[in-house]
């Protein structure tokens, strides 16, 4: 069973896509408005300087003229215009010179008109050629009226050019968006990348190196400040490193390809080492180094376990730390648990709850999933992923 839109609704509509445009070229409406000015000008000097009985027909060409104007904003009221100007024009005996502005007017029409209003305009001017063939007080001639058609046929082809070159430039302007779109979604993504790198190679050495730079301000054994300087020398000289190659991976995503990443079994030996000098005590339970243990999830594992470290060093309470790691044929999952803070502490090292946020986002990424929690007196990371 069929629906059919009520006779006033499609009527309704039928008009609406006929008032529908194009809109010009601000070249295009300049150009136009240029001329409409020009014949406007021209038309009021004829009228100041024709004799009474002319007057009418200088009038009537200036109205004629000056609707086109029309065009730049409604192409429907520019051809209703022009179609009532035809109209009158038999009144005022100047139908040549209506229809010519028809044949003139059809370029417009086909540039910024519907198909609709263009098939309504066109069968208006063949009507009124007709009428004035017929009708016309001073007659209109063969080749008068041959003349109007190619005026028609080449102003309709004009129009049609220039609509195409019109949507041409707009698809040119479409293209241009999208690739300015891309070109600032593609910087702040390579801004976000180094941000990243920034923070994951260099966070857990600042932490170390703020650290231990307070031990210094402690009285302590000599044997002990002189771990302690050495250990800053090193993050430092670490850290420099690290920042080193984040400068040179800014240089093209091929250098990031082939940069070499911390294994799980050097992280878990860096984070040991850092955790002994701090106090606390590190515990691991699996095989970090299990073969089953893809490259890339290795990577992220160790990226996880030194920014778990570095949180532990900045925000946990002291005591033992304890990552258990459970590699099978289905997945690998690793809890990392540290004693919370039983108090706030005054020498706590700021943070911006950047760490968590990128342990989430770089497990995601690998299609793991990752949880950070309270758990009693514990702080506990629980990571996994699938192995296929």
């Amino acid at each position: 069973m069929s629906l059919r839109m009520p006779p006033s609704h499609a009527a309704g509509g039928g008009l609406l896509r006929m008032w529908a445009s194009t809109p010009l070229l601000k070249a295009e409406r300049l150009t136009l408005l240029t001329i409409v000015a020009v014949g406007v000008t021209v038309s009021l000097v004829l009228v100041l300087v024709e004799s009474p009985d002319d007057l009418a027909s200088s009038l009537f060409q200036l109205a004629l003229t000056a609707s086109f104007a029309a065009f730049v904003w409604s192409p429907l009221l520019a051809s209703v215009l022009l179609l009532a100007a035809m109209c009158a024009s038999f009144a005022v005996g100047d139908e040549m010179a209506a229809l010519v502005a028809l044949a003139v007017a059809v370029g417009a029409v086909v540039r910024t008109g519907t198909r609709p209003l263009l098939v309504l305009f066109v069968g208006g001017f063949l009507l009124s050629a007709a009428a004035a063939a017929t009708y016309a007080a001073h007659g209109i001639t063969v080749s008068n009226f041959a003349a109007t058609l190619t005026v028609a046929a080449v102003s309709g082809a004009v129009g049609y050019l220039l609509t195409v070159a019109a949507a041409k430039e707009q698809r040119l302007q479409t293209r241009l968006q999208a690739q300015g779109r891309a070109e600032i979604e593609a910087t702040l993504a390579e801004r976000q990348r180094i941000a990243d790198e920034l923070h994951d190679v260099i966070a857990h050495d600042l932490t170390v190196i703020a650290m231990y730079s307070r031990v210094l301000d402690q009285p302590i054994d000599q044997e002990l400040r002189e771990q302690s300087q050495q250990t800053i020398r090193d993050a430092a000289q670490k850290a420099l490193g690290d920042l080193r190659r984040v400068v040179e991976q800014a240089q093209g995503p091929a250098i990031l390809a082939e940069t070499s990443r911390e294994s799980l079994p050097d992280a878990l030996e860096n984070a040991r080492a850092a955790l002994r000098a701090a106090g606390d005590t590190l515990h691991v339970e699996g095989h970090p180094a299990d073969p089953r243990i893809p490259r890339v999830v290795d990577a992220a594992l160790a990226r996880i376990v030194r920014e778990s470290v570095t949180n532990v060093l900045k925000h946990g309470g002291r005591g033992d730390v304890d990552i258990a790691i459970d590699v099978s044929s289905d997945g690998v999952r690793m809890t990392v648990r540290s004693p919370m803070a039983t108090a706030t502490r005054r020498d706590e090292i700021p943070s911006g709850g950047y760490g968590i946020t990128r342990m989430t986002a770089r497990a995601r990424q690998l299609g793991g999933e990752l949880e950070a929690k309270q758990v009693d007196d514990a702080w506990v990371v629980d990571v996994s992923f699938l192995l296929e």
